[in-house]
Formats: structure tokens, sequence, C-alpha cells
């Protein structure tokens, strides 16, 4: 959200009076040109924490006692273009909960944010004055500012302000507030908080570890066909295997490349891209071709159709929310699982439709039994 700009340039004309005033509307002039300026670069999609300064491992140190909510380090830019700039060296942020406990509970909310506000045309005193100078003063000023328990309801018009950034989630019971561990707020880049690189890295070595399954699932199933082997359920799931690697190949080189330094929305695409892929291949199938890949899912895979069908759809159905962006990253996750759990096992079956009573030698490794009166490999 970029908000326009209320702070103009003053005009100075020979032999004008110059007061206070003049200087500070001339201050205010300059830091709103400059937020304007980053305030352009931005988009709902790429404001947040910054990179954390040298030495630092995050840019951003949130605690919560139960009682009072402290935010000792932030680096960060909202929406807007206004930078937050609180370190250690600085005085933390405190905010008493228990006007936001008595709030909450007046509103029938048990779930929100914790968000931090910068006004930049509020100067407040900052530094270490010098003695031998007089009048004795603060060196510097820096913006004000604010730490805010905002409940879920107010969502959308606190975390989307030109000025705000959320910085972590809120759970009340039984009249204590608590942070939740799983939050991931919003980031400039993913490589700038160490809780959404490793997101990244799970996802990214999840998808190669799919890869992998589908390709050897792909050669298997040519390898059946060059042999004689071939049927139309084996077909079937050829397809979906080459499906998962063409997307995969398409996507991953550059979200290994490019990941840490982008918008954690890359991440979250790749993910929805893969779950795209997935279902219209499902959709394309002919009814009674699905069903029997299903049914083969299930009975030799443990992975029921329902299970597979709500494990795409949930990452499908989920929109990517820059403030919080968790529950589509850990629902890209859990796909990822159970593909993972049905892929690893496809890639040492042989794809042959029978009922779980009948005698099924389900691995390539496994020596045929010798007994005369088997008249083939697969009957009794």
């Amino acid at each position: 959200m970029l908000p326009e700009r209320t702070h103009w340039p003053v005009y100075w004309a020979d032999g004008m009076k110059i007061g206070r005033t003049h200087l500070v509307c001339h201050d205010n002039a300059l830091h709103d040109s400059l937020r304007d300026l980053g305030g352009l670069l931005l988009n709902n999609l790429n404001y947040g924490l910054l990179p954390p300064t040298p030495g630092n491992a995050s840019p951003l140190v949130l605690s919560c006692d139960g009682q009072e909510l402290t935010l000792s380090v932030c680096r960060a830019i909202t929406p807007g273009g206004a930078r937050i700039e609180l370190d250690a060296a600085q005085p933390a942020l405190r905010l008493p909960l228990s006007d936001a406990r008595d709030e909450w509970t007046r509103l029938g909310q048990s779930v929100g944010y914790a968000v931090v506000s910068v006004n930049p045309f509020e100067p407040q005193p900052y530094g270490q004055p010098d003695p031998d100078e007089v009048p004795l003063r603060y060196p510097f000023v820096m913006p004000a500012y604010r730490l805010s328990a905002v409940p879920e309801s107010a969502l959308a018009g606190a975390l989307s302000a030109a000025y705000h950034v959320p910085v972590g989630r809120l759970t009340l019971a039984n009249g204590v507030f608590s942070l939740s561990a799983e939050y991931l707020p919003p980031c400039r880049m993913v490589g700038v908080l160490p809780a959404m690189q490793q997101q990244y890295l799970s996802i990214g070595s999840r998808m190669g570890e799919i890869v992998s399954y589908a390709t050897a699932i792909v050669v298997r199933v040519r390898t059946n066909a060059r042999s004689g082997q071939a049927n139309l359920l084996a077909t079937t799931i050829g397809y979906l295997a080459e499906a998962t690697i063409r997307t995969i190949a398409d996507n991953l080189d550059s979200f290994q490349l490019r990941g840490s330094q982008e918008s954690p929305v890359l991440v979250a695409e790749f993910g929805m891209r893969f779950a795209r892929s997935l279902t219209l291949m499902i959709r394309s199938t002919p009814d009674r071709e699905k069903e029997a890949m299903f049914n083969y899912f299930k009975n030799w895979c443990g992975i029921s159709p329902v299970q597979f069908e709500t494990a795409m759809q949930d990452v499908l159905d989920l929109e990517y929310n820059h403030a919080d962006c968790q529950p589509l990253l850990a629902a890209i996750g859990r796909l990822c699982d159970v593909v993972i759990a049905l892929y690893g096992k496809l890639s040492q079956l042989n794809y042959v439709e029978k009922d779980k009573d009948e005698f099924f030698v389900d691995r390539q490794d496994t020596p045929a039994p010798k007994p005369a009166n088997k008249i083939s490999f697969w009957g009794k």
C-alpha cells in the first residue's frame, strides 16, 4: 500500500524569517520523499523483515511472558516504504497486555497479531548527549515506534496499513497471551529469517526427493513396456510421474538459484504449480483409468484417493497472505510428504492390477518362486 505524499518542500524566499516550523517542514518533506521512493519499489508481496545486521542471526527478537510483549530487535520495511530500525542498543519496545486482554475478551477474540508501527514524522530524541555542548541536547532523532496487539477481527485494516508490519501471532488462552512458534512474519526475502530459510530448504529438499522417485517410476514403466509388461495402469502412473518431473524440472533451478533472495511468494508459487500440475493431470485422466490408479494407490501404497486429492486441494484453496504465509507453506509441506510416501512405494512396484488377496510380488528384485506347477510369475 503506497500512501499519498503529505509533506512538501518549503518554498524559500529572500528575506523571509526562518523559524523552527520551516525547518521541521523541510525535514518532514525529505523523510516523506525518501519513504515514497522506497514504497515505489514495494508491493504487497515483498515488504517486511530485512537482512540482519552483521553479527546478528535474526532481524527480529520478540518475546512474551504472558503479560507483557517485548520487541528488542526489528529490522524491517513497511508496505509504504518506512524503515524500522530497532536494535539492541536502543530501548526495547514494551507493551503491557492487560488492556489488550480486556479488549480481546470483549470482542470474543483469542487469536491476533503483534504489530509494530512507525511514524517517521514524529521524531524522538536519541543518542548520548555531549557533556561539553551547551545547551545539553540529544544529538539525533529517530522515528516513533509503537507496539500493538491487534485481534484477528481487525487483521485486514491493521496489516495492510502503510506504516505497520506484523511481527508475531498471539494466542489468548485462560487470560494469558503466548506467541506462536510456527508463525512466519512477512519478509523482504526468504533468506533474512532463519525459520523462513528452513522452510525454503525443507521444501526444496522434498521436491528433490520427489523428482528422484518420479524418475525411478518412469524408468520402471518404460523398462516394463519394452519387456512386454506394459498395461494401462502402468501407463497412467507413468503419465503422473512425467507430469511431476516436468513441473519440478521447470521450476527447481530458479527455486534453488534465486529462492533465498526472493520474496516467500516464490516458494508458494513453486508449491502451487506442483499441486496444479498433479491436479490437472488427474482431471485429464479418464474415469476408469483414474479409478484403477487410485485403487492401486490405496491397496498397495496406503494412500487413499481422499488423502491424495485433499493434500493437493488444500494447497490450491489457500490464498497466499504475505503477512502470514505459514499456513500455505505448511500445506505444501504436507502435500510433499504425501507424494514422497506414494512415489517412494511406487518406485518399488510393478503396476499390475491385482487385489491384495491374490499372490503379488511387489519388488522386481524379489526372486520368483520355483515350484513346477506355477504357470506364470503373477499366477498361482
